[in-house]
């Protein structure tokens, strides 16, 4: 027999058979589609009976577990018997007590050909074209986690994180290759994707900033920094690493262009008069502003602090949950924006902290400032179920180098 059967399992979940197609997506049973996948995936054995039945019922107390097995059995091959093919009842068959998959159809899923194009790839060492083109199909193909609808089910899990480190390593190869090669729309296409899927992985985010650097889009460049950046604090609680943090400098330093005329010049600083608030700047830029602070009061003689604000669960302990604490940080942006004066500034320091420099202020003033700002937020959020705590410390002058 030569019939053929294509599957897919990255992703949504298909079966196709010359011109017809059955998919998770339809509306059937989630146990129909969980026995037709496990069977599938472990289609070079027999699966016995107890088996199936911990995977599908491990939780319930069923009277007949095996007779509600062959009613949901049933069930899957009147599913396979929309593929149009003469023999689908004879595609899953019973012998001794076991289910399994008939060897005499050939199943051919994406999960073989992901393997296959990467084995291909390794042994590629001499084409680089050919080695693209061999991880561009692998990456192709990787269109969602393995059976992504069923990701919490313990089974699923082991097998998810095997090809989800495949993939990742995938587009680690391809990215580089693509980079040494300068094939930036291609580049940029995978790494979208990627990001997409994989969200936290801070190296497909490296390298589509480089992509909008090299392609002179250093705005765009600015904000995928931004987005990163807050993802990873809000979600993880990380700052930026020295490599993202080192892209985030060159741009800063590249971003303008040559501008002769200073009324222009001038015309755009400007702009930044119509912002509303304090100024809340990125910590680098933060650092950069003390240390003109600590400077500038060796020759005033002024007085300046620097205040830390805390966020913490309400036995002032530990971080609260991290939905609390996200939109705690919100709000307490907000509060402190429009909250001190429009020539200080502050920044986020950490996952539940800021940073707010106050200016020509006494330890006092500073103490009122920081107590003035709880007093507000707590006035304006009641419903946030946080404490803030504050911390003072007056900022030590710093001689200018000579």
């Amino acid at each position: 027999m030569n019939e053929e059967f294509r599957v897919t399992l990255l992703g949504e979940f298909t079966i196709e058979f010359e011109e017809s197609i059955i998919s998770d997506q339809t509306n059937r049973s989630k146990k129909v589609w969980t026995l037709l996948e496990y069977i599938i995936v472990h289609r070079k054995r027999f699966i016995s009976q107890d088996e199936l039945i911990e995977l599908l019922w491990s939780d319930s107390d069923s009277r007949d577990p095996i007779n509600t097995l062959k009613v949901l059995m049933h069930r899957v091959r009147a599913t396979l018997d929309e593929l149009d093919f003469e023999n689908s009842r004879r595609m899953i068959l019973y012998r001794n007590g076991a289910y399994g998959w008939n060897q005499d159809f050939k199943c051919i899923t994406d999960l073989d050909e992901f393997q296959r194009l990467i084995y291909e790839s390794e042994l590629e060492t001499e084409d680089a074209a050919r080695k693209i083109s061999l991880l561009l199909q692998a990456e192709s193909l990787y269109q969602g986690h393995f059976l992504q609808k069923k990701a919490s089910e313990s089974w699923v899990i082991p097998i998810a994180t095997y090809y989800r480190s495949l993939y990742n390593r995938v587009v680690a190869d391809l990215a580089k290759i693509l980079f040494e090669h300068k094939k930036f729309e291609q580049l940029s296409s995978v790494c979208q994707k990627a990001i997409t899927l994989e969200p936290y992985e801070e190296q497909f985010y490296i390298y589509l900033i480089q992509v909008l650097i090299c392609t002179g889009h250093l705005e765009k460049a600015l904000d995928l920094y931004h987005h990163v950046t807050e993802l990873f604090m809000k979600e993880m609680g990380i700052t930026p690493s020295e490599e993202l943090l080192s892209l985030y400098k060159d741009v800063i330093k590249t971003i303008k262009t040559p501008e002769m005329n200073l009324n222009i010049i001038k015309d755009k600083l400007d702009i930044s008069k119509e912002e509303i608030g304090s100024v809340f700047c990125e910590y680098e830029f933060f650092k950069l502003a003390y240390l003109l602070e600590s400077r500038s009061i060796v020759r005033t003689g002024d007085c300046s602090n620097l205040c830390l604000i805390s966020v913490v669960d309400r036995n002032t302990i530990s971080i609260p949950p991290r939905r609390v604490l996200n939109r705690a940080m919100d709000a307490l942006k907000t509060t402190i924006q429009y909250n001190i004066r429009s020539g200080d500034v502050f920044a986020r320091y950490s996952v539940n902290q800021f940073l707010v420099m106050l200016s020509n202020t006494s330890s006092d003033t500073a103490n009122m400032i920081a107590q003035r700002l709880l007093k507000i937020f707590r006035k304006e959020y009641p419903n946030i179920y946080i404490v803030l705590k504050y911390s003072i410390q007056q900022i030590t002058p710093n001689a200018e180098r000579k």
